[in-house]
């Protein structure tokens, strides 16, 4: 046996119909304008990021033409290698900075 809208409905009466179906009509207005303000924020986020993006891109072009060419093929190096195996280069990043911090606290 399948229920339907109108089965359930068809004992009410009509202000009741009314008063629901004004209700459902408020609450799919309300959902699409939470999903329209969704979007819109989802739109800037990722419009931010990308300007994040090109930023530190930017940055970090002026950073490299400043070094030394070894020391930018080094870089270079170093940076394919994170690319190709990410977490063992953020491990041992985390570990330089772990020494660089305990060195650091002794000094001061």
């Amino acid at each position: 046996m399948t229920i339907t809208s109108n089965n359930l409905t068809a004992d009410l009466p009509t202000g009741v119909k009314d008063k629901v179906r004004d209700a459902k009509e408020t609450a799919q207005g309300k959902i699409q304008d939470i999903k329209q303000h969704l979007q819109d924020g989802t739109e800037a986020l990722q419009d931010k990021a990308g300007e994040t993006t090109r930023h530190a891109k930017d940055l970090t072009d002026q950073a490299v033409a400043k070094l030394p060419a070894p020391v930018v093929g080094r870089i270079t190096q170093l940076m394919a290698a994170m690319r190709r195996r990410p977490v063992p280069a953020i491990a041992v990043l985390l570990g330089v900075l772990l020494v660089l911090r305990r060195v650091l606290r002794r000094n001061s």
